[in-house]
């Protein structure tokens, strides 16, 4: 969300178990939001009364929370974000959850780290969408059939064949 600042309120501090001192501020927005914000710093200068804020606003049990939201040339916290950011990040988090996946699989199947790598790869070009080709009902299920007997060929340790 995104609202101008109206009013930003000290609200004394607190001690975290690991001896960090938070200092909370209760904040008011142009557009009726409002929460607290804990920050590291007494002089806290992500909410600046006047200023457009990006927030993110939560509901505990103990009240609203607001947050700043991260923009590319300011500080703050950053929201997790998978329209924006680096594509390339993106795609070594996809390949790198995917890896994993395939070796849970393959892990005691006695398969080859080749073997691994292809799965792999077959589930990554499966995360992306790599072949975006227009699929129908005989290419789906086709192909399909193939694919279980190569995946069931691994699982039993039959994996010599495999036309991967």
């Amino acid at each position: 969300m995104k609202a101008k600042v109206v009013s930003v309120s000290p609200k004394g501090d607190y001690q975290l178990r690991d001896g960090k001192t938070l200092y909370k501020f209760f904040v008011s927005m142009d557009n009726g939001d409002s929460g607290e914000y804990s920050s590291v710093k007494p002089d806290q200068d992500k909410f600046v009364v006047g200023q457009e804020a990006e927030y993110e606003l939560s509901s505990t049990q103990y009240g609203n929370r607001i947050k700043p939201i991260y923009n590319q040339g300011g500080g703050g916290y950053s929201k997790p974000s998978y329209s924006s950011g680096n594509d390339d990040k993106q795609k070594m988090i996809v390949k790198q959850s995917c890896l994993k996946a395939a070796v849970d699989l393959l892990k005691d199947k006695g398969a080859k780290s080749t073997d691994v790598l292809k799965v792999a790869d077959s589930f990554v070009e499966w995360v992306l969408e790599a072949d975006k080709q227009e699929t129908t009902y005989e290419t789906h299920f086709s192909s399909r059939e193939e694919k279980i007997e190569a995946a069931n060929a691994i699982v039993n340790g039959q994996a010599d064949n495999l036309p991967f």
